[in-house]
């Protein structure tokens, strides 16, 4: 294999890297959001400030619904589970915006946080491993690029 197709195999490997980091990344900032926004109603309940519970829990919606259209639903069970998933939160968040109740917003919470807390980790490892894999594709001259996931 010659150094010209092993540095292009390598920067195609490098593209793809930063393009799930990117997506990782956003993932993760979406759901940080909707948890801003959903601990946002929580305090805003707590003041008595219905307008503002209302816009930040449509947010909160929002969001999960880019999530959900962000899936791609060709994949399989795992992308029709998530989807249920957040659905499940897209209707806690409604119930707690038409019954401007904190019990809706904590559970949905609680989930946003571990659904979070798991992509996080998740992209981290592929990080991690794509760091490794890089080393491994410039040690061996491109040989490894067959299997950079496996």
């Amino acid at each position: 294999m010659g150094d010209s197709q092993t540095a292009a195999q390598l920067g195609a490997y490098k593209r793809v890297d930063v393009e799930t980091t990117s997506q990782g990344k956003l993932i993760v900032l979406l759901f940080n959001g909707a948890i801003q926004r959903a601990e946002e109603a929580k305090r805003h309940i707590a003041a008595g400030s219905i307008e503002h519970v209302h816009n930040n829990l449509i947010r909160a919606q929002e969001i999960l619904g880019e999530l959900r259209s962000a899936l791609d639903m060709k994949t399989g069970a795992i992308a029709q589970n998530l989807d249920r998933i957040y659905e499940y939160l897209q209707h806690l968040l409604i119930t707690a915006n038409l019954r401007k109740s904190v019990e809706p917003i904590e559970e949905c919470l609680g989930h946003l946080t571990v659904l979070r807390d798991t992509w996080k980790e998740a992209f981290d490892k592929l990080a991690k491993e794509g760091q490794t894999a890089t080393a491994a594709v410039m040690n061996q001259h491109g040989a490894s690029l067959m299997n950079l996931r496996g």
